[in-house]
């Protein structure tokens, strides 16, 4: 309720407020002209013939220092191929919507998996209430964070591509007459992993998203789809390339960008280091160690490689145990993983939505822990640290969410979930 209430606090939207689908569009609209929307003045050149165009009120800019292009180019040509042939006071509404319904998909395809696979009954109203509780997702929603529709595709992805895995779609065909267990081992449909594969290349547009759904795909030897999602993405690209005339500087200019924001990320000659650039919503490990020991940058790969090698360590032995991991189960490890060890803003954490199912089906002790694990992903402790003053004992608060994210990898890790036989 806490975190609704922040609809009721901002002012009235406007074409400047989705300022996250505004990079977007006007990414892909300069794009489409040819030109180079990695280029800050490009973009926002691109701004002004918008605004110019449809007699829009803006008091904002798109691009440097806050929000510049960083999508790759293929999910420029996705955005030009879709919403960005429609008028920018038409598409921003739409998008909002796109994104909100987007959120009750992900709730309800999340309640049909975990009732495939575990028997579990979990209702989908459920898992949104989660969603909207985390502290991120009302502030995304409200500047059109392309997330929960990259993430609707994705778990779209998982859905179809669990009808390919052995036994799931028996476990969706009951039939009491047709063998001793009661179960009617139906063929998996030879069109799964080629919807799966093109759910997952569309949702490759947001690529910070994409790391755990590959690596499920990875997990499950489900190379077909994962064939089908590389030539998605290929496609898009030739399109992106064929716009842009194939410009030799358009990857170089990407590449610089990007290099830039992540080295502003990490600057401790800023005056308000270490509260710049986004560091205080962001989700790694890497904050925490930047934090305890600035310029420990250099070190951060090693170290998120090893979590990688020793969670991947883990499931391996757990799945030579001679009884078969749930699939959901997996999928949850490598999405906290993924956000703690790559690059993601706290919105991001809805991909942790099946953390529902699996407290749920925790002891007593073991839920209380997990809740307290979750606090820094729900409380508004950065807000309640400036109202304080933001004191330098404080600033600990800052860096609470990876740790949390941690201590749930462990927990998961120490209590796996098979799947149901």
């Amino acid at each position: 309720m806490f975190n609704l209430s922040r609809v009721l606090r901002e002012p009235r939207p406007d074409a400047d407020r989705p300022m996250d689908f505004r990079t977007c569009y006007v990414g892909q609209a300069v794009l489409r002209t040819g030109a180079n929307p990695y280029h800050d003045v490009t973009l926002k050149q691109g701004w002004q013939r918008i605004i110019q165009k449809e007699n829009i009120q803006s008091r904002t800019q798109p691009g440097l220092p806050n929000l510049p292009f960083l999508y790759p180019p293929w999910a420029a040509a996705l955005f030009g191929l879709t919403v960005g042939r429609l008028p920018y006071a038409l598409a921003w509404p739409l998008w909002g919507t796109m994104a909100l319904m987007s959120l009750v998909l992900v709730a309800r395809l999340w309640q049909a998996l975990l009732q495939a696979e575990t028997g579990q009954t979990v209702a989908w109203w459920q898992f949104l209430i989660v969603a909207l509780a985390l502290k991120g997702t009302v502030p995304a929603l409200l500047t059109g964070q392309p997330t929960f529709v990259a993430l609707a595709l994705g778990v779209g992805a998982l859905a179809v591509g669990c009808l390919s895995s052995p036994g799931f779609s028996a476990q969706l065909s009951p039939s009491a007459g047709s063998n001793t267990t009661g179960i009617e081992l139906s063929p998996a449909p030879a069109w799964a992993p080629v919807v799966a594969g093109v759910l997952l290349g569309l949702a490759a547009f947001k690529v910070t998203l994409l790391l755990p759904f590959a690596a499920w795909f990875l997990w499950k030897k489900q190379w077909l789809a994962l064939a089908v999602a590389a030539a998605v993405v290929a496609l898009l690209s030739a399109v992106a390339w064929h716009w842009a005339a194939f410009p030799a500087n358009l990857l170089p200019t990407y590449q610089h960008l990007l290099a830039q924001v992540l080295a502003q990320s990490f600057d401790p000659s800023d005056p308000d280091y270490p509260l710049t650039q986004g560091m205080t919503l962001r989700l790694e490990l890497g904050n925490v160690l930047e934090w305890l020991r600035p310029g420990s940058s250099a070190w951060h790969l090693l170290l998120h490689g090893a979590l990688w090698v020793a969670t991947g360590l883990r499931l391996v032995w757990l799945r030579q145990q001679g009884r078969p991991l749930a699939d959901w189960y997996v999928f949850l490890v490598l999405s906290t993983l993924t956000l703690l060890t790559t690059y993601h803003l706290y919105y991001d954490a809805v991909l942790l939505l099946p953390l529902l199912a699996f407290g749920l089906r925790l002891a007593t002790r073991w839920k209380w822990l997990l809740l307290i694990l979750l606090l820094p992903l729900l409380l508004p402790l950065n807000g309640l640290a400036l109202a304080l003053g933001n004191p330098a004992g404080l600033h600990v608060v800052y860096f609470l969410m990876p740790l949390a994210l941690l201590g749930v990898v462990v927990l998961l890790l120490a209590r796996p979930e098979w799947r149901r036989q």
